[in-house]
């Protein structure tokens, strides 16, 4: 992976970087990415799809109303907040 590479992927996924960060993650991504491409040899002819592979049971469970956060602390990482709400650009015109 190219540093350029991995500074798209950073803004893409809009995660800051590092200096140090910028030099040692596209070295370590690329090994990531080369066991990854290894595992592509593996003969899994014959195998069936797994769906779960550990059993989960109960993970349903009822609902129960709890007290939400307060509204200071649900809107603290917000970009733009007005009056307890999140303001967001405008994607329909009024004729």
């Amino acid at each position: 992976m190219t540093l350029e590479e991995l500074e798209a992927i950073a803004v893409t996924a809009r995660v800051g970087l590092t200096e140090e960060e910028k030099e040692i993650f596209p070295e370590q991504i690329s090994q990531i990415l080369s066991y990854i491409r290894g595992l592509d040899g593996v003969d899994t002819h014959g195998t069936a799809p797994t769906h779960y592979p550990i059993r989960q049971a109960g993970f349903l469970r009822e609902d129960v109303v709890e007290p939400s956060l307060p509204i200071e602390e649900a809107l603290a990482n917000g970009p733009d907040v007005v009056d307890s709400y999140f303001r967001v650009p405008r994607i329909i015109e009024e004729e």
